[in-house]
């Protein structure tokens, strides 16, 4: 789901371009009606070119995965997939099972804080965009787990 962001110009042009920035990955820092324009072509026409994110430059890059008709299967991953919301449930109509990858929130936040600090954000910066923005999105996150079909245990590695 990650070819689905905004572009950092997107955000950019918001009212508070600040707060965009600082809040991309929340869901209204995505592209659901994108994602569905994508997964309803793929249905309908049996193939699609989908955009992937480049971590490097930051930013999605069009039509880079071509999933074609060969392909039997296509999960789609995402943090938003099963929200209510707008577009957002829409999309979720889509797919013919949806799964839940349950972990326990500190569990969660614990690997995402390694995550930044491995990506090179200082301790300090990292604890506090996971208070900010990684923590209100987790938990609206797992607000939508009663919208699965399966929920699955996630392991400690």
């Amino acid at each position: 789901m990650d070819g689905f962001h905004l572009y950092r110009s997107q955000l950019d042009a918001m009212e508070n371009p600040e707060e965009a920035h600082a809040r991309r990955g929340a869901p209204w820092t995505f592209s659901p009606t994108l994602l569905l324009r994508c997964l309803e072509k793929l249905r309908n026409e049996g193939s699609v070119y989908a955009p992937s994110f480049d971590h490097g430059v930051g930013d999605p890059v069009e039509d880079d995965i071509f999933v074609s008709s060969q392909h039997k299967v296509v999960i789609v991953e995402g943090n938003y997939l099963l929200l209510e919301d707008g577009t957002w449930k829409d999309v979720s109509s889509m797919f013919d099972e949806k799964w839940f990858i349950d972990v326990d929130i500190d569990t969660a936040m614990q690997r995402v804080l390694k995550r930044h600090i491995s990506t090179g954000k200082p301790p300090d910066v990292a604890k506090w965009r996971i208070e900010y923005n990684d923590q209100p999105n987790a938990e609206l996150i797992i607000e939508s787990k009663k919208n699965a079909d399966l929920v699955i245990r996630s392991i400690n590695f």
